[in-house]
């Protein structure tokens, strides 16, 4: 996934290894903005798709 404030790339492995969950707030390793990411299941994009957004 990208981080939609500084673009830079976030490897699920990070989220796994941070153990963060879905609607957690976490900082971007980069810029640090808060974001959350979330999952919506059963989309026409498919069965899951995660979706990131920053956090105000």
């Amino acid at each position: 996934m990208d981080c939609p404030s500084c673009e830079e790339h976030i490897g699920w492995d990070w989220v796994e290894d941070e153990e963060i969950e879905p609607n957690e707030v976490f900082e971007c390793p980069e810029c640090e903005e808060s974001l959350r990411y979330f999952i919506d299941e059963g989309t026409y994009l498919g069965p899951q798709h995660k979706t990131v957004e920053v956090v105000s």
